[in-house]
């Protein structure tokens, strides 16, 4: 993990929400699937904001960045030869998937992001991918697509057939990113058929290093309840051991 200074080579406006940004990042070590960085405008005020790898090709590392904010509207607005602080890779990744496992991918909006490079990054893996968003400019290529409004795909939420799914399809594993309703939903849904369910935390990550606690969770351990902190202890957990309702 180190601060990076990167170079913007293409700030890639998908629609309204929503950018890719590429930047050149020199490090031997640069992220596997579900690591993520923290990046800052060199020189901004701004607090520096947690975004997923999306891809990574040689020295180039892709952020899908939503607008949400202030912070990520100024992301969005980087240019060609920009400087940016990243602060990475950081987190855990997902599980490598194993040549004899199905595994399904739910993922609502911004959370697509892993998955992407996931995929990308094990393309001999066995994998379904459902993705779901609010409307059309929430949602992206999968093998299933679902919005809330009906836009496209199937009407409802990602896990509108999920128990279905579940009862007529064998699923080794599960792999989750969005909406913390949406990720409680789908353990409290798929924990009866599938045990392994690693999810991606989206709370907000203020230092990205463990230090201001500012993204606890409580989990359940071997020792009973504890707290750990999603920047430096996840961001992904196993659905079972997250506590949804705090």
């Amino acid at each position: 993990m180190k601060d990076h200074i990167g170079i913007v080579v293409n700030n890639k406006k998908i629609n309204e929400l929503y950018n890719v940004i590429s930047v050149q990042i020199e490090n031997a070590n640069l992220g596997t699937p579900g690591q993520f960085y923290e990046l800052k405008v060199k020189y901004s005020q701004r607090m520096r904001i947690p975004i997923s790898i999306y891809n990574i090709t040689d020295n180039v590392v892709e952020f899908m960045v939503k607008i949400v904010g202030d912070g990520t509207k100024e992301l969005t607005q980087l240019k060609e030869k920009d400087t940016i602080m990243a602060l990475g890779p950081l987190g855990n990744p997902f599980t490598p998937p194993q040549a004899d496992q199905n595994c399904l991918i739910l993922s609502g909006g911004v959370g697509y992001a892993p998955f992407y490079y996931f995929k990308k990054h094990y393309p001999k893996a066995n994998i379904t991918w459902f993705h779901g968003g609010a409307n059309r400019n929430e949602v992206f290529e999968a093998d299933r697509i679902f919005t809330n409004d009906g836009s496209i795909g199937i009407k409802g939420f990602v896990t509108a057939d999920l128990h279905e799914y579940l009862q007529n399809n064998k699923v080794d594993r599960i792999l989750t990113c969005g909406p913390r309703i949406m990720m409680k939903n789908i353990a409290n849904i798929a924990l009866p058929f599938v045990k392994d369910i690693e999810c991606s935390l989206e709370e907000y990550m203020a230092c990205g290093i463990g230090v201001c606690y500012g993204c606890a969770v409580k989990v359940k351990t071997a020792k009973g309840l504890v707290y750990k902190t999603v920047c430096k202890d996840g961001a992904i957990f196993q659905g079972s051991e997250v506590i949804w309702d705090e």
